[in-house]
């Protein structure tokens, strides 16, 4: 685990000569010129709030990053395949390095330190507190890798800072790389078991699809509820599902409708192997096998 206890501008410049050296050992084609930022995968699961703050003034210098706001915990995810190196600071707390398949390294700072519901920062910077993969882990894209935090000279206030570095190099703004990445429903390893409780509105039905205005979202097995942005999902509605007829009437047949008034549900999906379309709930991409009215 690397150690900063260096100003951000000193954070900065570790950065830069361990993601150059890192690029160069993982992609070769790198020192040939800066390769593009791939499209990402959103790196939180959780309801956010963020704006463009990238080269803000702050004490310690220009801020290099993005301030991504969401809930103590919600799940940090890979926003691109690649590697995790684990990293703190006192100014960053614990952080988390992803060595991207492209060639870009990206920065995760103010991760968890907590080890109970409570702001204690008595946890340390190690797996299970702060990271959910080992140090050294190669990870998927919507990968869990962390859990958002305070850690750091955030104290009080978590939110993830997020750092992008083309070849490993000077940062770059992550405005536009977050505005178009792709928002997962959930976090998991492409090929692993889940199934999902979502909850939210259903805004239309029929032509064995049903589609959902979801808010919060469960990841089975373990997980909890957690609110999200609110997005539309369409699932497929598989032949064994389970749906009231006053509710839904007959799915698998019937023209696809506009319900008026959205109806509140908690749709429940059948078990499946996590794909890179599900993980970000990509049309048609899961199958409903549950679908209950909220009282």
């Amino acid at each position: 685990m690397r150690r900063h206890r260096t100003t951000a501008r000193g954070i900065l410049l570790s950065l830069l000569l361990a993601g150059l050296a890192a690029a160069a050992l993982a992609s070769p084609s790198a020192s040939g010129g800066e390769r593009a930022v791939p499209k990402l995968v959103f790196p939180l699961v959780a309801k956010t709030l963020w704006w463009d703050n990238f080269g803000d003034p702050r004490p310690n210098g220009r801020h290099d990053g993005i301030d991504v706001e969401a809930h103590w915990r919600a799940p940090v995810v890979a926003v691109e395949a690649g590697k995790v190196e684990y990293a703190d600071s006192s100014l960053g707390g614990c952080m988390l390095y992803l060595y991207g398949r492209s060639g870009t390294t990206y920065l995760y700072i103010h991760l968890n330190n907590d080890l109970t519901a409570r702001n204690d920062n008595k946890g340390r910077c190690v797996s299970g507190v702060a990271f959910a993969v080992p140090n050294g882990e190669r990870v998927a894209a919507g990968q869990q890798i962390a859990w958002n935090g305070d850690s750091g000279d955030a104290d009080g206030n978590p939110h993830l800072h997020f750092e992008v570095h083309p070849s490993g190099g000077a940062a770059v703004n992550p405005f536009p790389h977050l505005t178009r990445a792709g928002r997962p429903l959930f976090a998991a390893k492409p090929g692993s078991p889940f199934s999902l409780g979502l909850r939210g509105k259903l805004i239309s039905a029929g032509a064995g699809s049903v589609t959902l205005a979801v808010e919060r979202v469960r990841h089975y097995p373990g997980g909890r509820w957690l609110e999200i942005d609110a997005r539309t999902v369409e699932l497929t509605v598989a032949a064994e599902a389970s749906i009231p007829a006053e509710l839904m009437g007959d799915v698998a047949n019937a023209a696809r409708r506009t319900i008026r008034t959205p109806v509140p549900v908690a749709v429940f999906t059948v078990k499946a192997r996590a794909t890179a379309e599900a993980i970000v709930g990509a049309a048609s991409a899961l199958r409903a096998g549950r679908v209950s009215p909220l009282r």
